[in-house]
């Protein structure tokens, strides 16, 4: 397989050349490296997920497709996946038959003869990467399948293993363009948008979604999807959302297992890179803090008295009373429609309900949430206006004008203080999954023995497990056993955000990622913590962290 890339690498970069895009500047040759190299670590993590499929239908023949050792080994090659979600066993006749993590266990004896994703699989009998579909699991995804045959030969069924792709490409994109002025972005022929760097695009249809329809566009994505590789221009948002701009771009193939994801590099003629700056400022006191809720209070006041249209219309003019520096209100309807960004007017009347920062924060989402309870602060990675939308570590405020939507404003913290390294955060989303498993197998008294003992692997320092209540009881904290039993529900940080409360709307949504500031039992010190939480069940949850 290796070989055959090689060879695909050395064809699509003649390809390339014989279209015209190597022009013979730097520049060129940065954006053809970035596009074979993505289009490199795509593929990689493709053939290793389906490395592990093969290994487990070869298991799965061997002990049975529902054996309880068999589903134990998948368990633990599942969590070395961070991204993935589940793991089936599917018979041939579409029913599943054995599902990992326990968990999923409810969808057991389901028949999913009807999706055309188990249609495919149980037809093809081959390494699959299926389409873009809804699971049953609860989102949408790929399934990426190996077929399972018997002593005999005989066909049997396939397993799987579920992702969102947007999270598997990213994670690999997101430190290969760093601060380089381009954009990749991912679609599968039909037209679906797998991933964008432009986090609002993820999901839209190149063919049917209305943002798509202007210009060229139309001409343009049906010679992307209809060729493997190519090059071309093209009109549309700059990365900022702040202004069109006309774009150059290349793409190629990833295409491995019956996948034909088209990978697309763009940058923007005329627009200046980002430039890094090393200016640091300090974490703003408590005075700024409260001058950012004073400022969110006027406008909401405002917007109580002139009503929607009008106050909109106020918010997003950048020149107008509600920009004051790097301070600007923003306001999204409460189902995630964008109303006012005054600094990103493309963006207005889409719907970012699903958008993510670098880490994986749903901060949109986790907005609503929190003005649905009335208001309060949380952390999450934007760009910054003012230093040329280059990515910031930002605490917000935000307050309901009604019940329709709501208005927040933010101040922007260090930027090094927001930089988690992927290798970190993969490992800390499979620790919680492994704390998620014991509790689950072993039970919730055995399991918080476990997680509280200080001389346990779950207490290893910074990456130590904790667990509260959905109601806010603390559970296991390894380091703080006097809090064990205490209602931490109305715990806020220094800068008062009520992170006990956002991590449980985390949890009870299926899980995910929160900013918090805690003292680390390492150090001392309080600073920086990315926290993975997950359900456990529907009464309470575990999680880790790891500090910036």
């Amino acid at each position: 397989m290796r070989c055959w890339n090689a060879v695909f690498f050395a064809l699509l970069l003649l390809t390339l050349c014989s279209a015209g895009c190597l022009a013979g500047t730097e520049s060129d040759d940065e954006m053809e490296e970035i596009l074979i190299e993505s289009i490199d670590l795509i593929e990689r993590e493709l053939i290793a997920i389906t490395e592990i499929t093969e290994d487990n239908a070869d298991l799965l023949s061997d002990k049975g497709l529902d054996s309880p050792d068999a589903l134990s080994v998948m368990a633990d090659r599942l969590r070395t996946i961070p991204y993935a979600h589940s793991s089936l066993v599917i018979g041939a006749d579409g029913v599943v038959i054995s599902a990992v993590p326990e968990a999923y266990a409810g969808i057991i004896g389901m028949d999913l003869s009807h999706q055309p994703a188990v249609q495919r699989a149980n037809s093809e009998r081959v390494p699959i990467v299926s389409d873009l579909f809804w699971l049953v699991e609860g989102f949408y995804g790929i399934s990426q399948s190996s077929p399972i045959t018997g002593a005999g030969g005989e066909y049997l069924g396939y397993t799987d293993i579920t992702y969102e792709p947007q999270i598997l490409i990213r994670r690999g994109i997101t430190p290969l363009l760093g601060e380089k002025a381009y954009d990749l972005w991912v679609t599968d022929t039909d037209g679906t948008i797998l991933y964008d760097t432009t986090a609002e695009e993820i999901g839209r249809n190149l063919f049917t979604d209305p943002a798509y329809q202007s210009g060229n566009l139309q001409e343009v994505f049906l010679e992307i999807v209809s060729s493997e590789s190519g090059r071309t221009e093209y009109t549309f948002w700059n990365r900022h959302w702040d202004q069109q701009v006309r774009k150059e771009a290349i793409w190629g193939t990833a295409g491995v297992y019956g996948a034909e994801w088209r990978v697309v590099v763009t940058r923007s003629t005329g627009e200046e890179p980002l430039r890094s700056s090393g200016d640091l400022r300090l974490i703003p006191e408590a005075d700024d803090i409260d001058a950012m809720k004073g400022f969110v209070d006027e406008a909401a006041e405002y917007a109580r008295k002139h009503g929607r249209e009008e106050s909109v219309a106020a918010f997003n003019d950048p020149d107008g009373p509600f920009v004051d520096g790097e301070l600007y209100i923003f306001a999204y309807a409460m189902d995630g429609t964008t109303l006012a960004l005054p600094f990103q007017q493309g963006l207005i009347g889409e719907n970012r309900m699903a958008v993510t920062d670098r880490h994986g924060v749903r901060y949109i989402h986790d907005i609503i949430g929190m003005a649905e309870r009335g208001g309060g602060s949380l952390y999450y990675i934007y760009p910054n206006p003012e230093k040329e939308f280059r990515d910031e570590l930002k605490i917000s405020y935000v307050t309901p004008v009604d019940e329709t939507w709501l208005l927040g404003s933010g101040v922007y913290l260090p930027e090094r203080a927001g930089a988690f390294d992927q290798d970190e955060i993969d490992a800390l989303t499979s620790r919680v999954h492994e704390a998620r498993d014991v509790a689950i197998n072993s039970g919730k008294e055995e399991a918080l023995a476990a997680f509280n003992d200080p001389k346990s692997d779950y207490a290893a320092g910074e990456a130590y497990i904790f667990a509260y209540g959905m109601d806010g009881t603390t559970l296991a904290l390894p380091f703080q056993p006097e809090m064990i039993g205490s209602d931490r529900g109305s715990f806020r940080d220094r800068l008062d955000v009520p992170v006990l409360l956002w991590e449980i709307d985390v949890a009870r949504s299926g899980g995910g990622f929160v900013y918090v500031t805690y003292e680390s039992p390492v150090t001392g010190e309080e600073g920086l913590k990315l926290c993975y939480v997950t359900p456990v069940d529907d009464a309470w949850f575990v999680g880790s962290g790891i500090y910036a």
